[in-house]
């Protein structure tokens, strides 16, 4: 029960509670919108610097809303400016309705900042300027453009939601199909961040999606074998084998440790954000970090993409989505936010060191 809504202080070391922050910061990632929110349930904005990175700016106001009893008035203004068919409208609904919605996240650090693997999440001038606020396209390149789109379609059926259950509680996170049985995610979509314990049940959601006219397609439901997971904590990687047949129609991703990429490459992933139906990040999509054991990309992603293939204009598979960063405002560009995948030849080296491949 997130009891915390009716609280003091505000409790941060609650996942639920975690998971709320994150969620607000991607409802409004600017300051304007935060505080215009926070003062429309009459709370005192005065003594909080509206200069701050949003992510502490949303900090504030959550402890400042527990103080005056205010965080149930808070969430539900959030709610009710939310257009009806966005995805957080249901989740905040749960909140309300003291329903613990499934938690989707991703390796924080124990202030709840976004925990990298290579360095930290701060976007530098250098990555927002590759942050084009120009969204339209030399007419010369659409043909490839076109042809890109219609491979990743090709490739999307092997791309899956994952609903886990970890002893007594659910957490979704995103999959996709790596073998005839096999599906790749991250350690921490499969097991429990804090405790390392391993889910007690897996279940993957295949053709969760809508279709061309938004209608929401039939999804199967594909049954996943814990006893098989094998992992590596520090890669952030997992493997889970299926106990359901998968359709011969969905494409298996192939994981070649011999994909090259560089920065300025463009960096697409299919995805189950926030446990949304399937989505791809297609835009203002650079590569901004490469070295050994991971790359860096604007993609946008939020909690719950974590596990999702992130591909070249190709659709060649170059790394595993891991960690979402922060929404940030840097030399007057728009909020963006700065992710980390693990490379592809990273985790091919560790599948085939645990007997896998």
């Amino acid at each position: 029960m997130p009891e915390f809504l009716d609280s003091l202080p505000y409790p941060w070391v609650n996942p639920v509670a975690q998971e709320l922050h994150r969620v607000l910061c991607q409802i409004h990632p600017t300051g304007q919108a935060a505080l215009f929110v926070a003062r429309k349930v009459g709370l005192d904005t005065t003594m909080i610097f509206a200069e701050q990175p949003v992510f502490y700016l949303w900090r504030d106001i959550l402890d400042e809303a527990c103080r005056h009893g205010a965080l149930r008035s808070l969430i539900q203004e959030v709610s009710d400016r939310l257009a009806a068919t966005s995805p957080f409208k249901g989740y905040l609904a749960e909140l309300l309705q003291d329903r613990p919605p499934p938690v989707a996240d991703e390796p924080r650090q124990a202030d709840g900042a976004p925990k990298f693997i290579s360095g930290t999440d701060d976007v530098f001038e250098p990555e927002a300027l590759l942050y084009r606020d120009d969204l339209t396209l030399q007419i010369g390149k659409v043909p490839g453009l076109i042809d890109t789109l219609k491979t990743l379609l090709t490739l999307s059926p092997a791309v899956c939601k994952l609903n886990v259950n970890l002893a007594g509680t659910t957490k979704t996170g995103t999959g996709f199909r790596v073998g005839a049985d096999l599906l790749l995610t991250n350690w921490h979509v499969l097991h429990h961040i804090g405790t390392g314990a391993r889910a007690t049940g897996v279940a993957a959601e295949f053709l969760y999606e809508d279709d061309r006219d938004g209608v929401p397609t039939a999804a199967k439901i594909i049954r996943c074998d814990v006893s098989t997971i094998h992992t590596d904590k520090d890669d952030d990687w997992a493997v889970i084998r299926t106990t359901d047949l998968m359709e011969d129609s969905w494409p298996v991703i192939p994981m070649d440790a011999a994909v090259t990429f560089k920065e300025g490459d463009p960096a697409y992933i299919i995805q189950h954000p926030a446990g949304q139906r399937k989505r791809l990040g297609f835009v203002r999509n650079q590569v901004s970090f490469i070295d050994d054991r991971v790359t860096h990309y604007l993609t946008d992603t939020q909690e719950g993409s974590s596990g999702s293939p992130v591909l070249d204009r190709e659709g060649r598979l170059f790394a595993l989505h891991h960690a979402g960063g922060r929404p940030q405002e840097v030399v007057g560009r728009a909020p963006l936010r700065k992710n980390e995948g693990i490379r592809i030849s990273r985790v091919v080296a560790g599948l085939k060191a645990a007997g896998v491949l």
